[in-house]
């Protein structure tokens, strides 16, 4: 059976939109496409036809990207992470006879650094937070949560009796969600992942317990999603969520973010070593990076923070490292040959 014909007059946008319809991604996932695609891919490439783009143009481009001082390099792997799925499919589908992006090498993206939180420096958060939230940055230093997560801590997944946080809920603020704060059973790495369960020290339970007892947790209606189905589609239930405004609505991100985090950070004057104010993700780079410099196996904290260990390992590798260093003089301890004394004596 002859292969059906290559259209030779496709052009980039028509397949990029194509390609578009046909996600079934998480909604964010497929806003990130569309804005790269819109804003950033198609102004370059929408009208030029797929078969007449070539391995040397691709290469110009990202080259292009490299030395435009505008773009940072994160934002440039973005675009090209986008641009190399969208011509993936085409040559799937039959559309153009050899990929171009194939053997590319995309932008170059320098090593990300993390903040890490001192002891003093999260207690000190802690305490300088807004009485109404405090709890929030103590969820990220002391169980490793995202800060998506911490937002819609409810109160059926707090075990008193196992000391167990189980995560399996975030607070999205979507298109689909008409842009109001709401509770979302989905956590942000797999969609085939249902919750994960973290260790909550004492001094988290207790702080727990005590701010349910002044705050008594609200109900709201929670989505129960579900992998390839819009949020539209999804059933609902009911849940008691911990954290509100005086207004009483869901913790938006963006309002935690300018309202709360950042003029606490700058209240106490944290910053890096760049001035720049660290994120709430730092609190759970914290987590692990003490987790795991304490001797904590990766697989163990990798099921704690919802990582694969493969993930953790990219991440982290430095920390794995050092443990080398650390338990090297037990290891080289470990099966040693006996002293002949001894060997005698036991002989």
């Amino acid at each position: 059976m002859a292969p059906e014909p290559v259209e030779t007059n496709l052009t980039f946008r028509q397949w990029a939109a194509d390609w578009l319809s046909r996600r079934r991604a998480k909604e964010t996932s497929v806003a990130w496409y569309e804005s790269a695609i819109r804003i950033h891919l198609n102004p370059r490439w929408g009208n030029q036809r797929l078969r007449t783009i070539k391995k040397a143009q691709v290469e110009a481009w990202v080259q292009e990207m490299e030395a435009n001082e505008h773009i940072a390099n994160s934002t440039a792997e973005s675009h090209w992470k986008v641009f190399k799925m969208v011509f993936k499919d085409a040559l799937q589908n039959g559309k153009i006879s050899f990929n171009p992006t194939y053997e590319v090498d995309g932008p170059y993206v320098g090593e990300s650094t993390s903040y890490v939180f001192s002891t003093d420096e999260c207690w000190a958060l802690y305490d300088a937070f807004p009485a109404r939230y405090r709890p929030i940055p103590m969820l990220g230093f002391a169980c490793g949560v995202r800060q998506a997560e911490a937002l819609a801590v409810c109160d059926d997944v707090i075990d008193t009796d196992r000391r167990l946080l189980t995560v399996r809920r975030q607070v999205l603020r979507t298109l689909e969600t008409r842009y109001k704060p709401t509770v979302i059973d989905r956590l942000k790495t797999s969609p085939r992942t249902n919750a994960k369960d973290a260790p909550m020290p004492p001094y988290l339970l207790e702080v727990l317990q005590e701010y349910m007892e002044r705050h008594p947790p609200r109900p709201t209606q929670n989505i129960l999603w579900e992998h390839k189905k819009t949020i539209n589609d999804c059933k609902r239930g009911s849940v008691r969520a911990l954290f509100w405004t005086p207004r009483k609505n869901l913790l938006a991100q963006s309002h935690f973010n300018e309202g709360i985090w950042k003029p606490t950070l700058l209240k106490l004057g944290i910053k890096d070593e760049e001035g720049n104010l660290p994120t709430f993700h730092d609190l759970r780079h914290t987590f692990i990076s003490t987790c795991l410099q304490n001797g904590i196996p990766e697989h163990t904290v990798a099921a704690w923070v919802g990582n694969s260990v493969e993930e953790l390992r990219r991440t982290y590798s430095h920390l794995l490292k050092d443990h080398a260093d650390t338990h090297g003089a037990v290891l080289a301890g470990l099966m040693a040959r006996p002293k002949l004394s001894r060997v005698r004596n036991a002989a």
